[in-house]
């Protein structure tokens, strides 16, 4: 049984609702919603009375729940298990997108050092087609990215959703709201970024055509220009929860614009060793933290 869907149907009840699940998971509510919903194809009953937007265990999901929070003990049971039999690695070479580093990887890699003292970790800070290249050339053994397309010869592992929102100087809402009058300058980290892809076919759905696009190197440069004026831009929303002491910013957030999914990369054959599945563990934690209202 996939974790992942496990975990949801934990959280939808522990939370008493989809909406503070998707809150608690770090993702969108849509998403909550969906895996409930694969969940009780493969099981083949309803886990829920649904009346409206309330969500009620049903009778099988009662019968269910126990089992499910067993399910996800044992996982983590195993793992703990399998992991102490690990030979511990000396070193670990790591690749994030900037966002990634400045949201996740503080706290991560803080707990990473008190379990793994001896640990020698290498950090390598780049878009996702640089990191990409370096996981094949032997560079890296593991990258933190979010993606647009798979490459040969890397094994992609789900991680962790991050919410994306629109950021300007005005209301987003009712600048798009104005196009085709309005032609958005769009403001985006540089020409490889998933984030910018992500921006433009989100704004092509819509049929709304850029003015033009301006390129930065650092997501301080993006919200900078933002709250000047310049244009706007898709960001992850955690980004602008930890820069909103910085900025002034009026953020959008809209319904059909999906979350972005962070994965785990490296390359076929590298194996996680126990350090690496702890990084991994770690962000993942950090991403389902409640995010603070914008």
């Amino acid at each position: 049984m996939d974790r992942v869907l496990l975990e949801t149907f934990k959280a939808v009840v522990d939370e008493g609702g989809a909406l503070k699940a998707a809150n608690v998971l770090g993702c969108a509510q849509s998403n909550v919603t969906t895996r409930l919903k694969q969940l009780e194809q493969r099981l083949g009953v309803p886990l829920f009375n649904r009346q409206g937007k309330r969500l009620q265990l049903s009778e099988a999901g009662e019968r269910y729940l126990p089992y499910a929070a067993r399910i996800l003990e044992l996982i983590d049971e195993a793992a703990a298990n399998a992991r102490a039999e690990l030979p511990v690695v000396q070193r670990l070479r790591l690749g994030t997108m900037e966002s990634t580093a400045a949201m996740h990887l503080p706290h991560a890699l803080g707990s990473l050092r008190q379990a793994f003292p001896a640990l020698e970790l290498q950090l390598e800070v780049e878009a996702e087609p640089a990191l990409s290249q370096m996981l094949l050339q032997h560079r890296l053994d593991l990258a933190v990215t979010a993606r647009v397309n798979e490459r040969a010869g890397l094994v992609y592992e789900a991680g962790f959703d991050e919410p994306l929102v629109v950021v300007a100087q005005e209301d987003p809402a009712e600048l798009l709201a104005q196009a085709p009058v309005y032609a958005p300058t769009l403001l985006a980290f540089r020409e490889g970024c998933p984030y910018r892809t992500m921006a433009l076919r989100w704004l092509e759905s819509r049929r709304i055509a850029c003015a033009r696009v301006l390129s930065f190197s650092t997501y301080g440069a993006v919200l900078g220009c933002a709250a000047a004026g310049m244009g706007m831009a898709v960001v992850p929303r955690r980004l602008v929860e930890h820069q909103s002491q910085s900025y002034q910013l009026q953020v959008y957030r809209p319904r059909d614009l999906a979350p972005a999914t962070s994965y785990f990369v490296f390359r076929e054959g590298w194996q996680p060793g126990v350090e690496a599945r702890a990084l991994m563990q770690e962000l993942r934690r950090s991403a389902r933290q409640p995010m603070a209202p914008l």
